[in-house]
């Protein structure tokens, strides 16, 4: 026990040391690995490639004075080079594709070949296509107007569409000289997308440029879209207002309809063509249940069926009501007795229809008698001659 006691703790002291040591390498060692893993040394790098699409094409040219033609709108451009600096580049993208300097050319045909602005020189690089032929040519500038074209087939049975109406009546377009002169149509197209339209057309369209045989023409367009309104409206006609009464009457009164004074004896009418050509006049009916005095009442017109618009939507009516006196208002049993009594007479027989006719023959005659008698008498009183005139005016004739 005395003898373990007494030994020295330096070689585990020196044992740890080495461990530590081991350990301190190790990890430097390892941090060392990554750093050259990420940062190349002696000009060694990570190579890598991009393709970019869909890459405008700059166009260097006097566009004032040329028209150039056969140059695509876009190109496409494959980059390689630095990982580091190939990721720049597609982040900023501050770089060009362009065309040479077009104006030294002049006009003709000819053959050019794409270049790269703003790309770094650390990066190669190539363009598809590189090069094809173009057509410059001096340009032309002129104005024409604006044509509508729209099929009526879009709209609703009874409907027309009206003159058309544009933001701007004409247009500027520009390009080469020769294709300049073969422009024969300048026009918007109204194409809806759905059919049976009753309701105005509104729209922004792109203006195309159409030469003699239909086909479109590449030439600039200023501007390049125009706004188009199209008003629609059905057929319309002027019907002259026909009042109705209509409910239940009252019948210790008459009723007698007129339009206030001041309103319109007709009405605006739209809707399909024939049902117009059917109607002679418009039926406004009147309901004059419950009304015992005269009173004006406004009438909403009613919309019939094919009809989309009546103008105006309501007239004031006046109703006047008059008392009826009360043979007029026994009127009506009046009729129903007289009638029984026809069926009564019509029902009888031929001998007494003949002796009823000769029992009224002799009333008739004195009744005659009588009425020539009075007519005598009244034609002697108007003429102021009496039964006591008459000798003396025989007596004067015979003296």
């Amino acid at each position: 026990m005395k003898g373990s006691s007494n030994k020295s703790p330096w070689p585990s002291r020196l044992l740890s040391l080495l461990f530590a040591v081991l350990l301190f390498s190790f990890v430097h060692y390892e941090n060392n690995s990554r750093v050259q893993s990420t940062t190349p040394s002696n000009g060694a790098s990570i190579t890598s490639v991009e393709v970019l699409t869909d890459i405008p094409i700059g166009i260097n040219i006097d566009k004032d004075r040329y028209f150039v033609s056969g140059i695509p709108e876009t190109a496409t451009v494959r980059l390689e080079g630095p990982q580091a600096i190939l990721t720049q580049t597609l982040a900023t993208r501050n770089f060009e594709i362009v065309t040479p300097d077009l104006d030294d050319l002049g006009p003709g045909t000819h053959v050019i070949r794409l270049g790269a602005e703003g790309i770094s020189n650390q990066l190669d690089y190539s363009i598809m296509p590189s090069e094809f032929p173009v057509v410059i040519e001096e340009k032309v500038t002129k104005e024409f107007d604006i044509n509508v074209e729209f099929d009526t087939a879009y709209l609703e049975d009874g409907y027309e569409a009206g003159t058309p109406q544009l933001s701007q009546d004409t247009v500027v377009i520009s390009g080469a000289a020769s294709t300049v002169e073969q422009v024969n149509q300048v026009a918007v197209v109204v194409v809806p997308e759905e059919g049976n339209i009753t309701e105005d057309i509104e729209a922004t369209l792109s203006i195309l440029v159409f030469d003699a045989s239909g086909e479109l023409l590449n030439v600039n367009i200023e501007p390049s879209q125009v706004d188009v309104y199209i008003p629609v409206e059905g057929t319309q006609k002027s019907l002259p207002v026909a009042l109705r009464q209509t409910g239940t009457a009252d019948p210790n009164y008459e009723y007698t309809l007129e339009l206030e004074q001041g309103e319109n004896e007709s009405v605006l009418v739209t809707g399909e063509q024939n049902l117009l050509e059917d109607m002679g006049n418009f039926v406004v009916e009147v309901d004059v249940s419950g009304v015992t005095e005269s009173t004006l009442r406004t009438v909403p017109l009613p919309v019939p069926d094919g009809i989309t618009e009546v103008m105006p939507e309501e007239l004031d009516v006046v109703i006047r009501v008059s008392p009826k006196n009360d043979g007029e208002a026994n009127n009506d049993e009046s009729d129903e007795t007289n009638s029984s009594e026809e069926n009564a007479e019509d029902t009888s027989g031929s001998q007494s229809n003949t002796a009823n006719t000769a029992d009224e023959e002799p009333s008739d005659t004195t009744e005659n008698d009588t009425t020539t008698n009075s007519s005598v008498e009244n034609d002697s009183a108007e003429n102021g001659v009496g039964s006591n005139q008459q000798p003396d005016s025989s007596s004067e004739n015979d003296q």
